[in-house]
């Protein structure tokens, strides 16, 4: 009521209930247990997803940016014996 009454925002509530819970060990750690490969698969996404927006597709037909890449695929290749 007192959140509805200041117009504040859901999430002010939602952090409230997790800095709550986050006092109480069982809770914590039935929390972890329950959406630690949920959360390993979204950090994965949203890290690709942040570095993948970033590259400049427009620029992969440049034969600057093909030469460069094939000279460091070589660099891989060269390596991979090793």
């Amino acid at each position: 009521p007192l959140l509805n009454y200041t117009q504040a925002s859901y999430l002010t509530g939602a952090f409230l209930c997790g800095c709550i819970f986050s006092q109480i060990e069982h809770a914590h750690h039935t929390f972890m247990e329950q959406t630690h490969e949920l959360m390993t698969w979204l950090l994965r996404v949203f890290f690709a997803a942040s570095i993948g927006f970033q590259v400049p597709v427009k620029q992969f037909g440049d034969p600057y940016v093909i030469g460069w890449g094939f000279i460091l695929y070589l660099c891989v290749a060269a390596k991979l014996p090793l």
